[in-house]
């Protein structure tokens, strides 16, 4: 009666480790794909730095490249401000022309009527609009 116990005992042993055998693979098949996938989908490289050189036209950092190419604008209750300064519509039109494209940020006590009238005449002007409301 021992030996059948024994028996038994022996077999589930094997069949865990069977289990645990084929899990382990299984994991480390699934972990290769992904890696290939990652690898091929993101470009040859971890994202481990390097000296950044690049084909890019930029200069400077990215935030500064940003926001010297494009007019910064914001839409309060007060009225309109042109990089921090007092503006009318015309003005901002006017200052945002050569670029050809606003920042907008739109306050929640601003006047709907403001906003519109900005936007249309940004699109008349043909400016990109990215429109940001704050919380």
């Amino acid at each position: 009666m021992t030996d059948k116990k024994f028996a038994k005992d022996v077999a589930k042993e094997l069949d865990r480790r069977q289990r645990r055998r084929k899990l382990v693979v299984l994991g480390g098949g699934a972990t290769a794909i992904v890696l290939a996938v990652m690898y091929l989908r993101c470009g040859h490289g971890w994202g481990l730095g390097g000296d950044g050189t690049g084909s890019g036209p930029g200069g400077g950092s990215g935030a500064e490249s940003i926001s010297s190419k494009r007019c910064e604008l914001r839409v309060a209750k007060a009225g309109i401000t042109l990089a921090g300064h007092a503006a009318t519509r015309d003005e901002a039109i006017a200052a945002c022309k050569p670029l050809g494209a606003a920042d907008v940020v739109v306050t929640g006590d601003a006047r709907e009527g403001d906003w519109d009238d900005l936007r249309k005449a940004l699109e008349a002007a043909k400016i990109d609009i990215a429109l940001r409301r704050p919380r």
